[in-house]
């Protein structure tokens, strides 16, 4: 698993030539779907141009960077045709506030986890507040059903798609 914001502004090569030519921008998702389409990357022009390598076109993601295949060909990407690609890390998730069913507000999505392997969105990461955060841990909402994604907010339908991730001091206390 890795988050969204550690794959922001990392760098990106082609495999044949192991130069660097971007850093990824955003990553998408395909609409309807958890599935990761691309990572897109901004064209070094004045204009704000942007590509998107998809998924497929990866060799590998590690701790340096991505490597896209030599035989990788850029898709021009467009932010205004949200119909063609689906859901952006960057503008659709990143600091929307998350809401029970009866529009409370519980927390502000912070990241989002990516199985590389699988090519899936898995989760959500929301937070309370900083200080819950160090307290209890920031909390998990599975990728799937069970919420809905507005210009607005994320709506959860249940409570019980929330899960705690343990990370915080009073967890660490319980197993001392």
């Amino acid at each position: 698993m890795i988050r969204c914001s550690e794959i922001l502004e990392k760098p990106i090569f082609n495999n044949k030539s192991k130069e660097m030519f971007s850093l990824v921008y955003d990553v998408i998702l395909k609409k309807n779907s958890n599935k990761i389409l691309g990572f897109v990357w901004r064209r070094k022009i004045l204009k704000k141009e942007f590509s998107l390598i998809l998924y497929n076109d990866l060799l590998s993601v590690n701790k340096d960077g991505l490597y896209v295949k030599s035989s990788y060909v850029p898709h021009d990407f467009d932010y205004n045709n949200s119909l063609y690609f689906g859901l952006s890390y960057k503008h659709d998730f990143s600091n929307k506030i998350v809401l029970n069913r009866d529009n409370e507000l519980i927390g502000i999505i912070r990241d989002a986890l990516l199985d590389m392997e699988t090519g899936s969105f898995t989760c959500f990461e929301f937070s309370e507040g900083y200080i819950d955060d160090i307290f209890t841990g920031r909390k998990l909402i599975a990728a799937g059903s069970g919420y809905k994604i507005d210009s607005n907010a994320v709506t959860l339908f249940y409570k019980d798609i929330v899960q705690e991730q343990g990370r915080g001091l009073l967890n660490m206390n319980k197993l001392i």
